[in-house]
């Protein structure tokens, strides 16, 4: 595709494809100033977003009327010569690169970012590059829905996870902490491989250091294999199932709960090791509560924070079992599973085990979401996963799929020495405690951090309005928000 260029009547510099002009013959900042003044937006958007800008004279006065804002450009071809020192990022759409846009897009603005953002086209590229137009809009949609998930997602568990991390910090005194070694670590997730796989697991096991997260517990201690340690980071109800039955039949198995994680209280009898994510309230509490924390990633799904935090305490290869991260014909997770166990109890002859397990053989958001995730993540060569030769539905990026002849050979070749886990009484009155959470939330309770993780749709709704005409009402049900959040936790403090 050849690009031609001109000067306009103005002086100044403009292109053309074929045909196809993309700025004005006669005055191309004129131009550019009109379609940012023609832009409809009825929010304060931190970030503005224009595809196809070709030369770029739009930015300047992008900055100038929304000069808070982050500019940024997405460029169909690397091929014109665009000033991109005047955007504050600028990416090229490439259909062909391994990373999807949408994915980039995402990891760069959060969910918070594009729900802020201001999305708008240059019209004349969209004539001369339309399969790169179609794509860019297509990913642009996707990121906006996976945002838009998980600010759902954030909203509904929002003052829940604030909750967690209050009993979390009432009832924690068993403080744990692994140092670090040079053995190899399996994971174990629960999807339907996993039961290939615990022969030889069995088999090998005193030879690597063995994390289950919490839907595979069942799995393994029904197998008698006692992991080194569980990890859970889900903030719902359903975590606490996983955990409450077999924990209790295993009282010093270690667990690795982030602050927001649900649990039971008899969790907290066992050796825990707090995950800190390094930001919201949780980390606030842990801190000033005096815990001794782990760093953590927080993800969707806690198989891509065990992989990760996996990866932080060895310097040997990671393996995963069960991460199959696709729709089954029948059971989803390996079974027993405790959230089958509870359904499996209301199946009657018009309400089948058939028809229940059904929706988990199509494809999901969250499912596909996860698998995104892993796909496009570069965990350098050393994430692996493992199975007995499985039948995988889907590949995993640069996370090679191995057999188990590969995982003996790793054995041989990596460190013996395994991470080691350590133990530390915190010590404190529960009455203590209580005054103590008190006045950290009393403290922090208007930080914009705070606000952000306690009441994040009210909070974006609140951003978006500076500016506007619906602020004061914005900044009213904001306060109301933390006035309410704030009387839920003291009410649970005092119900303790």
């Amino acid at each position: 595709m050849e690009i031609k260029y001109d000067i306009a009547r103005n002086g100044d510099r403009i292109c053309s494809i074929g045909d196809i002009k993309l700025h004005s013959s006669y005055d191309p900042q004129k131009e550019a100033e009109r379609f940012v003044s023609g832009l409809e937006c009825s929010f304060s958007p931190t970030h503005i977003v224009i595809t196809g800008p070709a030369l770029s004279y739009c930015a300047k006065y992008l900055r100038k009327r929304f000069d808070n804002a982050i500019i940024i450009a997405i460029h169909y071809t690397n091929e014109l010569e665009s000033d991109d020192k005047v955007w504050d990022r600028a990416f090229v759409a490439n259909p062909d690169d391994d990373i999807p846009l949408s994915e980039i897009l995402y990891s760069y603005l959060g969910e918070e970012g594009i729900s802020s953002t201001l999305f708008a086209s240059w019209q004349p590229s969209e004539k001369i590059f339309p399969e790169h137009y179609n794509y860019v809009w297509s990913e642009v949609k996707k990121s906006v829905v996976k945002s838009r998930n998980v600010l759902s997602t954030r909203t509904y568990f929002a003052r829940r996870w604030v909750k967690n991390a209050v009993n979390f910090c009432l009832y924690s005194k068993n403080n744990s902490y692994i140092t670090y070694g040079e053995a190899p670590i399996v994971i174990c997730a629960s999807g339907p491989s996993l039961k290939t796989a615990i022969p030889a697991l069995k088999k090998l096991r005193n030879r690597y250091f063995l994390i289950a997260v919490s839907s595979a517990l069942s799995v393994l201690l029904n197998n008698e294999l006692i992991p080194d340690l569980c990890i859970s980071t889900d903030g719902g109800y359903w975590a606490k199932r996983h955990l409450s039955h077999y924990l209790k039949l295993y009282p010093t198995l270690p667990v690795a709960l982030s602050a927001e994680s649900a649990c039971y209280g008899n969790v907290f009898n066992h050796p825990v090791i707090p995950l800190s994510y390094g930001d919201g309230p949780g980390e606030t509490l842990l801190r000033e509560c005096h815990y001794k924390t782990m760093n953590a990633s927080r993800n969707g799904t806690v198989s891509g924070t065990a992989a990760e935090f996996a990866l932080s305490i060895t310097t040997g290869p990671v393996f995963f079992c069960g991460l199959d991260l696709a729709p089954s014909k029948s059971f989803s997770h390996t079974q027993p599973n405790e959230l089958e166990n509870m359904s499996m109890i209301k199946d009657y002859r018009l309400s089948t085990k058939e028809t229940r397990l059904s929706p988990s053989s199509f494809p999901s958001i969250p499912l596909s979401t996860y698998l995104s995730w892993f796909q496009n993540k570069d965990f350098n060569g050393r994430l692996f996963r493992l199975s007995d030769s499985f039948n995988y539905q889907n590949k995993l990026g640069k996370t090679a799929d191995v057999g188990f002849d590969y995982f003996e050979q790793k054995l041989n070749d990596s460190g013996k020495k395994m991470p080691k886990l350590n133990y530390i009484t915190v010590d404190f009155e529960i009455q203590d405690r209580k005054h103590k959470i008190l006045s950290i939330i009393e403290n922090h309770l208007h930080d914009d951090e705070w606000v952000q993780n306690a009441l994040p749709c009210e909070y974006l709704i609140y951003r978006r309005s500076l500016g506007t005409e619906n602020l004061e009402n914005a900044k009213n049900a904001l306060e109301k928000g933390l006035l309410n959040f704030y009387e839920e936790i003291k009410r649970i403090i005092s119900d303790n």
